[in-house]
C-alpha cells in the first residue's frame, strides 16, 4: 500500500477544523421567556452578525446616557434606560442576554424592551 504524502494529513486536519468552526458560526436560537417577574431574551448567532446587533440595539435603545454605543463593546451589567428603566444585558460577540424586572419597571420600559428583543430575531435569521 501506498504511503499518503504528510500534506494530505495538514490538508484532512485543515478541512475538519473549518468544517467545524462554519457549523458552530451558522447556528442561531433565539428565545423569549414571559413570566410575572421577568422578560428575557436571550440569543446565539453566528459572531459575524455582532456588528448588525450592536447598531440596531445603538438606534433601538435609548440609554440615559447617549454617548453609549453597544457597538464593539461588551456587557454584562446594568443598562440605564431613556424612559427611566433598567435591563440586565450580557452582551459578547454571537452573544445576547437581556432581562427586565417587570416589578422595577414601567409599562412603558417593558414595551420598549419587548419591541426591541423581538426586532432583533429577523437580524439574526437573515442571511
Amino acid at each position: 500500500m501506498k504511503k499518503l504524502h504528510p500534506l494530505f494529513y495538514v490538508f484532512v486536519c485543515f478541512m475538519a477544523i473549518s468544517c467545524k468552526f462554519s457549523f458552530r458560526n451558522n447556528h442561531t436560537s433565539v428565545a423569549y421567556s414571559n413570566s410575572d417577574k421577568f422578560y428575557t431574551m436571550k440569543a446565539n448567532y453566528d459572531e459575524r452578525k455582532t456588528r448588525l446587533v450592536d447598531e440596531y440595539l445603538d438606534k433601538a435603545i435609548e440609554s440615559r446616557s447617549n454617548k453609549m454605543s453597544f457597538v464593539n463593546n461588551d456587557i454584562n451589567g446594568t443598562v440605564a434606560l431613556n424612559n427611566r428603566g433598567e435591563i440586565h444585558m450580557q452582551k459578547s460577540p454571537g452573544v445576547l442576554e437581556i432581562q427586565l424586572v417587570k416589578s422595577e419597571n414601567s409599562v412603558e420600559a417593558y414595551r420598549m424592551v419587548k419591541s426591541v428583543c423581538e426586532g432583533i430575531k429577523p437580524i439574526l435569521t437573515s442571511k
